[in-house]
């Protein structure tokens, strides 16, 4: 192998003349373009990590809620129970009153047709006590002073059912 000593050299010069002409007008630019791409990347990492901060503080504040708005529920659901309790208290209370005031008037009422059905009776045993002393004496009395020795008779005996 033959070494060209004038080719080599001519390349060598050239290569360094290259060197020197990228090291001069390029390298500095490049090495600057690198170290600010370096930056870059850095600053966005930086970012990166400072939104992730953001994101890791909004989901614990919104856990926080979440937790707050499950408590405010629980609460508004016993207060719901409670009220509902109260209500049906209050549901049973106003029934076992209209019971009683039913029971208060059916009794009213029952002593009210009693009472007609005493006066009825005595209206008709009045009628059949006159009627009988009419046949027994063949003669007719007064009708008005009949009936009031009846009525006089029937109050003093008190005929009433159950006594």
């Amino acid at each position: 192998m033959n070494l060209q000593w004038d080719i080599l050299l001519t390349q060598a010069v050239g290569f360094l003349i290259v060197m020197w002409l990228l090291r001069k007008f390029a390298w500095g630019k490049l090495l600057a373009f690198i170290e600010k791409r370096r930056e870059t990347i850095a600053a966005e990492f930086d970012e990166i990590e400072k939104e992730k901060g953001n994101v890791e503080e909004l989901r614990g504040k919104y856990e926080k809620e979440l937790a707050d708005i499950e408590t405010t529920c629980r609460i508004a659901i016993q207060e719901a129970a409670q009220e509902a309790k109260k209500l049906a208290a209050n549901i049973k209370e106003e029934a076992r009153q209209e019971s009683v005031a039913l029971r208060v008037k059916t009794k009213q009422d029952i002593e009210l047709e009693l009472d007609k059905a005493n006066v009825a009776l005595r209206d008709q045993i009045v009628s059949a006590v006159i009627t009988s002393t009419e046949k027994i004496i063949k003669e007719r009395l007064d009708s008005d002073k009949h009936k009031q020795l009846i009525s006089d008779f029937l109050q003093n005996a008190d005929l009433r059912p159950g006594q």
